[in-house]
């Protein structure tokens, strides 16, 4: 049906949802199938970050965690936690 994978990239799993979504449009699989799947996915995110942030890198980063939650790639609380990452380690100009 579809290959699970240990991990996800966020464009991976991007590329992911939108094969979900294709499938059940096709009905090779149903809604309820493709939601574990999603769930599935969605616990197997990896976010790269890195150990320091300029001030205009921060705020990239920070647009790019915002837009990965609105597309339901990680979750709330994730995102709370990139982004205290990111300001934590951003370094003061």
């Amino acid at each position: 049906l579809f290959e699970k994978k240990q991990s996800y990239s966020p464009v991976e799993a991007k590329r992911a949802y939108g094969q979900l979504d294709q499938r059940v449009a096709e009905k090779t699989i149903t809604p309820r199938q493709a939601g574990a799947y999603r769930r599935h996915i969605a616990s197997r995110v990896q976010v790269t970050l890195k150990p320091s942030y300029t001030a205009q890198a921060a705020r990239r980063a920070k647009t790019e965690i915002v837009n990965l939650t609105e597309a339901g790639t990680i979750t709330m609380k994730s995102a709370a936690a990139y982004r205290a990452h990111i300001t934590k380690r951003t370094m003061a100009a």
